[in-house]
């Protein structure tokens, strides 16, 4: 492996959308009005389209919800909680997500603001407070934090110019989905803890 190259995990395992038919996501990310445009369709967006593959930053932490029960033993629930490691943005997996190893460019790895595990623990601490205990009514369960890594979400940026378009596009390279509500998050860093 060379200077330029590091390995990563990677969240997500299957085949990631390719560059052939990521415009078609691009056009389904397009405001309402220009998705009505018929000028705009998939060969003028690749056509007028800079597209790159970077890599964002998650804190991952496996955790145990332990939750009383006398006088049966505790109930022990794992939960997988995320904390993006630019904006703070945290909540809990809906189920647990595939990762693999892959080697990268690190030109194309979004630096991290959330920098260390010991920081990444605070927003941890935070989804399990307000977002965990929430659905416990009377006492509330102990948290164990078993194990944190740090994860990369691959995504597609996709600079569009034309005409009547010039925007940025980020794209999940796992499902296709716009992240716009993400980027949003990415800029404002108001979910960062101080």
């Amino acid at each position: 492996m060379s200077k330029k190259q590091m390995n990563i995990h990677r969240i997500g395992d299957t085949a990631l959308i390719g560059e052939a038919e990521l415009y078609k996501f691009v056009q389904k990310a397009l405001p309402i009005k220009f998705r009505m445009n018929k000028s705009l369709d998939e060969t003028v967006l690749k056509q007028s389209g800079k597209a790159e593959l970077i890599y964002h930053p998650f804190w991952l932490a496996k955790t145990l919800v332990i939750a009383e029960r006398p006088p049966f033993q505790p109930k022990k629930l794992p939960n997988m909680i995320f904390v993006d490691g630019v904006s703070g943005y945290r909540g809990v997996f809906s189920k647990i997500p595939d990762i693999v190893e892959m080697e990268v460019n690190r030109t194309d790895v979004q630096p991290l603001v959330i920098t260390s595990e010991e920081e990444a623990r605070k927003y941890v601490k935070d989804v399990q407070i307000k977002q965990i205990n929430r659905s416990y009514l009377l006492k509330k369960p102990k948290h164990e934090i078993v194990e944190m890594s740090l994860g990369y979400v691959p995504i597609w940026q996709v600079l569009i110019r034309t005409s009547e378009l010039h925007e940025t596009f980020y794209i999940n390279a796992n499902t296709g989905e716009s992240e716009k509500y993400m980027a949003k998050r990415w800029q404002d860093r108001k979910d960062l803890i101080s």
